[in-house]
């Protein structure tokens, strides 16, 4: 009977405490698909600004769904409050960010395991069997790219609850550490023996990163404004408020100074770039070609149909 009991109860905080993060890292694994897609339909042609695009969008959805209605879901009344009074967002997010600290410890831990399936990409050598078996081709294996928008979002929510939480849960920041030491190892060898670039970034990604680093200091700053408030600590709180301030000013700094170097070409990597094209053998049919590729309506030649029957003939004659 005892030992029923305790297999009873190891099954129950299994299901209790691990089914619900296993299941919404399923949900987020099938999100970066339908992100793309949407990127694709937005009007976007290259590559890169599909990808972009699709990890601005999984970001939205990681900090949005994943961290702030996990937060926020637990009491309706929190949410309410909010809405018709927004001075106390501190408060609550200090009472209601460490309420989920298990729960994010508990995806944090199964997030181990979708770093051993990045390791041996167990569902594209599944597909790719299936998808020789039946089509009966005898391509050469396509190597696969870095999917930015689904890994940088991936990483950066770590980011966010390890910033959000070493004052709340500090017995998070080993699981946190242990995933980021795993994934150094995992993807330096995704990056050197599996993955092949598709394209050049060009650094554009990192503006990103950047923004999603500021908003995660800034909400760190935030909770522990509320819990400082919480703990009846006015000379606390009153140290917190320039630390926002002062990252609001950093960022403007940043945006600035290296902005500009993101989102334009250095004259030397377009220089090597024209110099790369002057050898390539390639270019000369594409200059041929670009000569017809397009043609103005406006400065096309007038096509008059002869058609010599009653209903074209002039009324007068």
């Amino acid at each position: 009977m005892w030992n029923s009991y305790t297999c009873r109860t190891v099954v129950s905080q299994i299901v209790t405490g691990y089914l619900p993060s296993l299941i919404l890292q399923l949900v987020a694994a099938l999100i970066p698909p339908i992100m793309k897609l949407f990127s694709a339909m937005q009007g976007y042609i290259a590559l890169s600004e599909i990808e972009r695009s699709a990890c601005n969008k999984m970001l939205l959805f990681t900090i949005w769904f994943l961290f702030f209605a996990n937060v926020l879901t637990g009491s309706v009344t929190s949410q309410i409050q909010l809405l018709f009074d927004p001075k106390t967002i501190p408060l609550i997010l200090a009472v209601s960010v460490p309420a989920q600290a298990s729960f994010f410890i508990a995806y944090v831990v199964t997030s181990w395991t979708s770093l051993s399936w990045a390791l041996n990409r167990t569902i594209p050598l599944i597909s790719d069997l299936v998808t020789r078996h039946f089509s009966k081709s005898k391509d050469e294996l396509d190597i696969p790219s870095i999917p930015y928008h689904s890994e940088i979002p991936r990483i950066l929510l770590f980011v966010l609850l390890g910033l959000t939480y070493f004052l709340l849960a500090p017995m998070m920041l080993p699981f946190i550490l242990i995933f980021f030491c795993m994934g150094y190892i995992i993807y330096r060898n995704q990056l050197f023996d599996v993955y092949q670039p598709k394209y050049d970034t060009g650094g554009r990604f990192w503006p990103v990163v950047h923004n999603s680093m500021i908003f995660s200091l800034v909400l760190m700053h935030v909770i522990a404004f509320g819990i400082f408030g919480l703990k009846k600590l006015p000379l606390a709180s009153g140290l917190i408020v320039p630390l926002p301030v002062l990252t609001f000013l950093f960022n403007d700094y940043c945006r600035k100074r290296f902005l500009p170097v993101f989102n334009n070409f250095s004259a030397e990597t377009l220089i090597k770039k024209d110099r790369e094209d002057l050898n390539d053998p390639a270019m000369d049919e594409f200059f041929d070609k670009l000569v017809t590729a397009y043609r103005d309506p406006a400065l096309m030649p007038i096509r008059r149909l002869n058609l010599n029957d009653d209903h074209s003939s002039p009324l007068l004659s």
